[in-house]
């Protein structure tokens, strides 16, 4: 939803789940949907069982002091990395150092955020209820990641299905994590209906043999207006369509009991182009 960088689930348990978020201004942005606002009159009275942040990047946590401040967050899954922010770094950034701040508490806090680390095969009962699968990162990622100073190498990736329906969130994962998807969880485990491409749909995140066995009828990319993406890979990759939030503004996918889904978009509903 918005400009990217956020993906609201509501569970039939009702354990509302938010990935990442992102509510940042640049110079020239356009009006999207700021995706604290939308959650608060939403989910009014709510609370957030579990805040997914995929990577520590600013683009994936901006507003995260805001919507703590506004929701309360019972659970707090974080990424093992050794990434530090400088005081220089804030003087040209678009983003809050109070965000960064409020991530640092949240990575120390065991109650309300409790934060969890979690891995690829790891499995406990509130998460294996609402059948979300963990496919990456891995100890191997988190190494690379922290070697080499970046940090989309252990980003989540996670599948989610309900009733026959299977939705692929790529999060920012690089080429080399998705070599590794495909190795460790084999080419059946990667079929998706909708797919969620990893990082607002560049093509230096794009991993052809891994995406192949995806197969999805549906691509969803994450990307703010004025941003361009691999938009002709993806829609040779898409057996339909693909649904960019730069294009469509938010993407709603409501799944029911029977398996059959349906999509609606916040605008340009019916065109055939992205």
């Amino acid at each position: 939803m918005g400009k990217g960088n956020c993906t609201i689930i509501e569970f039939p348990s009702k354990r509302l789940t938010v990935i990442d978020v992102d509510n940042s201004k640049v110079e020239g942005d356009r009006a999207l949907t700021d995706p604290i606002v939308y959650l608060q009159k939403k989910f009014e009275g709510q609370n957030i069982f579990r805040f997914i942040l995929t990577h520590p990047d600013m683009d994936h946590m901006s507003g995260l002091d805001e919507l703590s401040d506004k929701m309360s967050i019972i659970n707090f899954w974080d990424t093992n990395h050794n990434k530090k922010m400088d005081d220089d770094d804030w003087e040209t950034s678009p983003y809050n150092k109070e965000d960064w701040e409020k991530y640092l508490e949240f990575r120390e806090s065991e109650e309300n955020p409790k934060c969890l680390i979690l891995r690829r095969g790891e499995s406990a009962d509130f998460w294996a209820q609402d059948n979300i699968e963990i496919l990456s990162p891995s100890t191997g990622l988190e190494k690379l990641a922290n070697e080499k100073s970046e940090y989309n190498h252990l980003s989540y990736v996670l599948m989610v299905k309900y009733a026959g329906v299977r939705i692929l969130l790529g999060g920012d994962a690089t080429k080399e994590a998705w070599e590794e998807i495909l190795k460790e969880c084999g080419a059946k485990n990667l079929k998706a209906d909708i797919f969620l491409a990893p990082h607002h749909g560049s093509e230096d995140n794009i991993h052809e043999e891994a995406f192949a066995q995806i197969a999805p009828d549906y691509v969803i990319v994450s990307v703010a207006e004025g941003c361009e993406y691999a938009r002709e890979y993806y829609k040779k990759l898409a057996k339909r369509l693909v649904l960019s939030t730069k294009f469509y503004g938010n993407v709603d996918v409501y799944v029911d009991d029977d398996g059959k889904y349906k999509l609606y978009v916040e605008k340009n509903a019916g065109k055939i182009q992205d």
